[in-house]
């Protein structure tokens, strides 16, 4: 699909300088300060992008073949995911063993266990707050992982077992379902930021796009997406714009769910424009295809963390 190298590396370079804690880029009027406040939302557009590009590709094997082969898919998601994982893991049980970054065995072994299972984000430390820093930090982006894995290890199935006519009506109820379901559980637990980790308070992240994908296989409605997600440069200027005010709440976080994956479709449908020209320019494009590595690896090179943050004067 067209621009989206370009958006995934937008991604991976909003959630790096939101992890550059202990540095604020600079040249001359610009600097990295929004992205420093709120680069985790490219966990959020990693999340659009996957959902819709994974489910457009289901949909269209079950469209030229006249079904989804199950285990090509998981044989494919295999090996496409696990190898880095297992080469990241080891490297850092290495570096463990000889004290060269700070996690204890305990905290190591529970770490990768729960990476290797793509359960990381169901961990409760998270939403109690009683993590330790090196269990959390060399692992705890595996968090996004899990989620991803978590809802690819349904998605098909779902897509075989719901009829069509029904798929995009059975995503978009459970997208809302979640929804409802976020803005209770992070009401009753102010002190559990982690909570919005959790597969059952978050992963409407991937619902949304999905069901995009299922409306837009439709030649029709993927026309009436196609005229009226002509304007998602707007789409980021509001998103921009709202931000700000719904950053660390519930309500936001629904609000750019929606919002991201139709930006995401709007420039895959109508890629032409000067921002869709930007987003397939080279250098983006290169880091985008890179960008499932450098979200792997960047927790070695980076030492704090949003939760410790200094405040920047």
């Amino acid at each position: 699909m067209p621009t989206l190298d370009g958006w995934r590396a937008i991604a991976i370079l909003s959630v790096i300088f939101f992890h550059d804690s202990l540095h604020l880029h600079a040249l001359g009027v610009f600097s990295t300060r929004w992205l420093y406040e709120y680069g985790d939302l490219g966990v959020d557009l990693f999340f659009a992008i996957s959902g819709l590009l994974i489910c457009s590709r289901l949909l269209d094997e079950e469209r030229i073949n006249g079904k989804i082969h199950l285990r090509g898919f998981y044989v494919r998601r295999g090996f496409r995911i696990l190898p880095p994982v297992f080469l990241y893991l080891g490297v850092i049980s290495i570096l463990s063993v000889f004290s060269v970054i700070a996690i204890t065995r305990a905290e190591l072994a529970a770490g990768v266990a729960e990476s290797l299972l793509f359960c990381r984000n169901l961990n409760t430390s998270y939403f109690l707050g009683t993590h330790t820093y090196g269990a959390w930090w060399y692992t705890g982006h595996f968090w996004s992982l899990s989620l991803e894995e978590q809802f690819y290890l349904l998605l098909p199935t779902f897509l075989v077992l719901i009829a069509g006519r029904y798929r995009a009506h059975a995503l978009g109820v459970l997208a809302v379902a979640v929804a409802v379901h976020r803005s209770l559980a992070m009401g009753a637990c102010p002190g559990g930021w982690g909570i919005k980790f959790h597969t059952g308070v978050r992963i409407d992240a991937l619902l949304v796009p999905a069901m995009m994908a299922v409306l837009a296989s439709s030649p029709q409605i993927r026309a009436v997406f196609q005229r009226y997600l002509r304007v998602w440069p707007l789409g980021v200027i509001v998103f921009l714009c709202l931000v700000p005010f719904g950053h660390g709440t519930a309500w936001g976080l629904t609000v750019f769910i929606w919002l991201l994956p139709a930006i995401v479709l709007g420039s895959v449908l109508n890629p032409a424009n000067i921002f869709g020209r930007f987003l397939e320019w080279s250098v983006l494009r290169y880091i985008g295809r890179i960008s499932y590595s450098l979200y792997l690896w960047q927790e070695l090179f980076f030492t704090g963390h949003f939760f410790w943050k200094a405040p920047i004067v």
